[in-house]
């Protein structure tokens, strides 16, 4: 949520935006967002047709679209109106290629603890931890522009100020029930405060997140020290954020198109 939020910052040109206008950093995130809730999946909210037109009334869900985009550089390589559907193992995305040469120490780590896993479950892993990574890689960008407390802040006014809204365009784009952006909602705003940005800001605070999501937990020195040697190693992957930026930054250029209005929504030639 970091990385989208910041990438969007680039892409509005801006640090400080409008009390008046936070809602888009929220609308940016709602496809991580709207998985807090225990019955929609991320597969819900990444299968959306990337050519449908957004009407003037719904037109900041253009915000959604741009989430949506720069996954497509980061899982596919390319922005493209195909749905893809099935694993890709070979896929071409910025965080699978960067991913590549994690594979062998993620199979090698669930070893240590008599775990198998399959080639096609240690590439999806390892496209995951680029994600992780990829905020420790931007984060005195992240820092620079304040998007923590942006995002922190745009929530809470979104919550306060924009939930009806919200909700009605989630529920065009989604067919999701207002009850349920608002349940997303209450617990966003519990959920993303600074202090707990602040925590998972550092590189231990991702291996937990990767422990948790995968349950992959030993008491062995040699398991700590292969999972931190691993994530060490995925910092050094990274190296060159700057050219995901500028081709995320490119994305826009197709939101043009799909929502009446959006020129003056995003101050864009």
């Amino acid at each position: 949520m970091l990385t989208h939020t910041y990438f969007l910052q680039n892409v509005l040109e801006q640090g400080s935006p409008k009390r008046s206008s936070l809602d888009i950093y929220v609308y940016n995130i709602m496809p991580d967002l709207l998985t807090i809730h225990p019955k929609i999946s991320a597969n819900k909210t990444h299968a959306v047709k990337r050519d449908m037109e957004i009407p003037l009334i719904h037109s900041k869900v253009a915000f959604t679209f741009f989430h949506l985009l720069v996954d497509d550089l980061a899982h596919y390589g390319r922005t493209d109106s195909d749905l893809r559907e099935g694993f890709d193992a070979d896929s071409q995305g910025y965080c699978y290629i960067k991913g590549r040469d994690l594979v062998g120490p993620i199979v090698e780590l669930h070893g240590l603890i008599d775990r198998e896993i399959s080639n096609d479950e240690a590439v999806y892993q390892s496209h995951l931890i680029i994600e992780m990574m990829f905020d420790l890689i931007i984060a005195r960008q992240i820092e620079e522009f304040r998007t923590i407390d942006l995002l922190v802040e745009a929530l809470q006014y979104t919550a306060d100020r924009k939930l009806n809204e919200l909700s009605d365009d989630m529920n065009w784009l989604y067919g999701f029930e207002k009850g349920q952006i608002a349940d997303v909602m209450q617990a966003a705003i519990h959920y993303v405060t600074r202090e707990g940005m602040d925590r998972l800001m550092n590189i231990q605070g991702r291996i937990n997140l990767y422990q948790e999501k995968f349950g992959l937990h030993s008491d062995e020195m040699i398991f700590s020290s292969a999972l931190t040697k691993m994530f060490e190693k995925a910092l050094t992957l990274i190296d060159d954020e700057d050219l995901f930026l500028q081709q995320s930054i490119g994305a826009i250029q197709k939101l043009k198109e799909k929502a009446c209005g959006l020129n003056g929504l995003l101050h864009i030639p």
